[in-house]
């Protein structure tokens, strides 16, 4: 099996939380993984600490060891947890309310918070062995996965065993055979099976349980691209003329930037932010060292007084904690700092929609950079970490957003402001964007309501309302302005809104295999 060398992503696993009790258990994880480093950095102190030239030569050839073996020893220790964790509730296919009373929701969402660790301390250095492993081991659902040989995934594609479906979790085996290429951006549902030599085209899905023949080739999008492209032409043939005589005006005007580069405020912000956040986790760190870690830990005679000693023992087993603390911390205060950055920026220019032209540069435009570099950088710190959590708490405290209860936001393209969603909302790896380049920039709200299910590769377009319980299928598309009916079902590229009949054709799932509640579909 292998991936493009352009995935910089890697396996997945969802941030769907059942119960915030597994973060103890996550932080135990990681924890215990940090033990072995420890222990092998102290040999490697003991063999340089009187060469500082040796000390400071070798330094990188330890921190790759180092590097290796806390990936090593999260796999090996996140196995172990699968293992037992499956002896005490095993994995299985079906349908399942998304209710903590639900052992089979319950115990899928604690493997994939077991998974989130190695998957993560895995990414730095590109090893294809350990990626082997994850989409083997962690990635979502891989219980209910089937690699065969010589199997290539394109980059941004999904294949998921499971699906979150309104108030429901599908679980169904996916099994993928040998010789098989899936390209870029291409999903692939629950029960699929992709028979040997198929290739499963770019921007293509598969459907619910369906059955992909040998030596063939499936591209699902291209009918539905042909259509898009139809309907854009002949929306645009009406200002095709008015555009071809004000070509030559266009022409004469002076070209002028579409952005705004604030490189003087950008690097100031951003070192004042990476200041403040680093300044008191690093002193702290350096204290931790100097007065409890290099005295009764690295001074250790040997091995053997390290467990011998009970200031010693004790140091190296609570300075992972202390290492997770001083990193949560960090995190901690990059929110803080963001908010009082933003609290000041939109005090001095507050967030506006509209349409601003450009090449104006305006007030507001200029502003709409500034507000948006502030908030760049904790939104990737945050989902970009171990932590991925946060985020809900980081958008509704700094106020460039409003997140409700119990919803889910997986690894998406998120809007960093005018962004409102309800509660018990699921937000899977998609495109939400608040602004449009147009001729202008369009800047719009995004609003969605309690109980909307937005699955993989959907992107939602500026403007878009999505009322209460509304699924949006894979791949769909919303255009500027949209707004999605309350108790509906969407589909496609061209955005459809489908009755249940629709649903069985459109993607192979029906009321009778999914235990669907019967008055959702009523409303249809």
């Amino acid at each position: 099996m292998s991936t493009p060398v352009s995935i910089h992503d890697g396996p997945f696993t969802t941030n769907t939380l059942a119960s915030k009790k597994f973060l103890i258990f996550y932080v135990i994880i990681i924890w215990w993984s940090v033990l072995p480093l420890m222990l092998e950095f102290y040999l490697f102190w003991k063999l340089v600490e009187n060469h500082l030239f040796f000390f400071i030569l070798l330094l990188p050839i330890e921190i790759y060891v180092g590097y290796l073996i806390l990936v090593f020893s999260s796999i090996l220790l996140a196995k172990i947890s699968l293992s037992i964790i499956n002896l005490i509730h095993k994995p299985k296919e079906g349908v399942f309310k998304r209710k903590k009373s639900d052992k089979n929701f319950y115990f899928w969402s604690l493997r994939a918070v077991i998974k989130k660790w190695p998957i993560w301390v895995s990414k730095f250095i590109p090893l294809p062995l350990v990626d082997k492993l994850n989409l083997r081991w962690f990635h979502n659902d891989s219980e209910f996965i089937e690699y065969g040989k010589n199997v290539c995934i394109g980059e941004g594609s999904s294949i998921k065993a499971s699906l979150i479906f309104g108030e429901f979790l599908i679980i169904k085996k996916v099994k993928i055979d040998d010789n098989v290429t899936i390209g870029s951006n291409c999903f692939i549902a629950p029960g699929t099976h992709i028979y040997k030599n198929s290739v499963i085209a770019t921007m293509s899905e598969t459907r619910y349980n369906q059955r992909v023949k040998s030596n063939s080739y499936l591209n699902t999008d291209s009918d539905n691209l042909i259509q898009l492209l139809k309907k854009i032409l002949s929306t645009n043939e009406s200002s095709t003329k008015q555009t071809q005589d004000n070509s030559n005006t266009m022409q004469n005007k002076k070209q002028t930037k579409k952005f705004v580069k604030n490189f003087a405020f950008d690097i100031t912000i951003f070192g004042i932010l990476y200041f403040l956040s680093n300044f008191i986790p690093v002193m702290g760190s350096i204290y931790f060292v100097l007065i409890l870690f290099f005295p009764f830990f690295l001074q250790s005679p040997s091995y053997f007084t390290i467990f011998k000693n009970c200031n010693s023992i004790l140091i190296f087993l609570i300075t992972p904690l202390f290492i997770i603390f001083f990193y949560f911390l960090n995190l901690l205060f990059v929110i803080f700092f963001t908010k009082l950055f933003y609290k000041w920026i939109t005090h001095l220019n507050p967030v506006k929609e509209g349409i601003i032209e450009w090449e104006k540069k305006t007030t507001d435009y200029k502003y709409y950079f500034k507000r948006s570099f502030i908030l760049r950088y904790i939104k990737w710190k945050i989902q970009k970490s171990p932590f991925p959590w946060l985020i809900k708490f980081a958008f509704n405290f700094i106020g460039n957003c409003q997140i409700g209860n119990n919803t889910v936001l997986e690894d998406s393209y998120l809007a960093k402001e005018l962004f409102v969603a309800g509660n018990n909302t699921y937000i899977g790896k998609v495109l939400l964007a608040n602004h449009l380049w147009d001729k202008n920039l369009i800047i719009k709200k995004i609003k969605l309501g309690n109980n909307v299910t937005i699955l993989d590769n959907c992107c939602i377009a500026p403007g878009t309302e999505i009322n209460d319980n509304v699924l949006l299928l894979p791949l769909s598309v919303t255009t500027k302005n949209s707004i999605l009916l309350a108790n509906s079902i969407y589909f496609n590229t061209s955005l459809t809104k489908i009755s249940k009949e629709v649903l069985i054709q459109a993607f192979n799932i029906n009321k009778e295999d999914l235990m669907l509640n019967i008055n959702y579909f009523r409303k249809q």
